[in-house]
């Protein structure tokens, strides 16, 4: 049994892995918030919980009631916190997402659950991912390269390691790259930046920017360039496993030519079917790609 840290590393375990394996549930904040748990792993959200929210303080005498063999976390404070408490903790970092690390921790989630094949395979599939995108993005010319911007609202702010790489590996500009991650910046600033597409961090996220008197000056809004990055366990923006997903969504996004061959409905079904083990229905997949409240992406407009 174990303790994981929801949504990046449970991801993780449950590609390679078994998510029965897996003994805590999802804050009632975040499954609530993020529908792709209901459609996913509908169990989790029932399971106890041990923190009040994602990357809050361990609820100490929750976790200990759970008699876990080892607890999986991303976040060094937490790792320490459990470790004092005698549990068996193991922290697999997200402040550089890439191949590498994804490669650590997919590697190092399946030799802590005997799964090195799984976790073999899943690597197969994610670095085929990288290498096509990098095959049709390495040889695009500068002047048709956009800028672009990944945020979260309500405080406008800087979201999501794993876009930072997507977007650097793709050879985009990222207008917020020069500031540290989760800084909060004005509607100003981003007029000042003046991006050519907004890639929003959840749905509910734009209509908020669609609406803000600031920044319909904009050019990402004017031309209808927002749209919010899909979600399943958590948002393809952020560290964990459908990663391989989010990196291929963003290069078809922002260079529709170049993967037009490419149907993100048939990738996302196929990758959700075969790491884990969920069929979806046509109106799951939309909940998954579109969201609650978002706009259907339109690619290429």
């Amino acid at each position: 049994m174990m303790v994981g840290a929801p949504p990046d590393i449970d991801g993780f375990v449950i590609a390679v892995g078994d998510a029965n394996l897996i003994v805590n549930g999802v804050p009632s904040v975040f499954s609530a918030a993020h529908f792709g748990w209901k459609i996913l792993e509908p169990r989790l959200v029932d399971l106890p919980n041990v923190e009040s929210n994602i990357e809050s303080p361990v609820n100490s005498e929750e976790l200990l009631a759970l008699n876990p063999d080892v607890v999986l976390t991303n976040d060094p404070s937490m790792a320490e916190q459990v470790q004092r408490l005698g549990v068996p903790t193991v922290c697999i970092t997200k402040e550089d997402p890439g191949t590498e690390q994804e490669r650590d921790a997919a590697t190092m989630v399946g030799e802590i659950l005997g799964k090195q094949k799984e976790a073999a395979a899943y690597m197969s599939y994610f670095t085929n991912i990288v290498n096509l995108v990098r095959s049709r993005t390495q040889g695009i010319p500068a002047s048709q390269r956009p800028s672009a911007l990944y945020l979260a609202t309500m405080p406008f702010r800087r979201n999501g390691p794993a876009m930072e790489w997507y977007l650097r590996f793709i050879g985009a500009t990222d207008v917020a790259g020069t500031i540290p991650p989760v800084s909060q910046f004005s509607t100003e600033q981003i007029l000042q930046w003046d991006p050519d597409y907004i890639i929003a961090h959840d749905p509910l996220d734009e209509p908020v920017i669609n609406h803000d008197p600031v920044l319909k000056n904009v050019k990402a809004v004017q031309e209808g360039h927002v749209v919010h990055i899909p979600q399943d366990l958590n948002e393809w923006g952020d560290f964990g496993a459908p990663d391989a997903l989010g990196l291929l969504w963003t290069a078809k996004y922002l260079y529709p030519q170049q993967f037009s061959d490419i149907d993100m409905d048939t990738m996302t079904k196929n990758f959700l079917s075969r790491f884990y083990g969920v069929n979806l229905s046509k109106a799951q997949l939309d909940e998954i790609l579109n969201g609650i409240g978002g706009s259907t992406v339109n690619y290429g407009s």
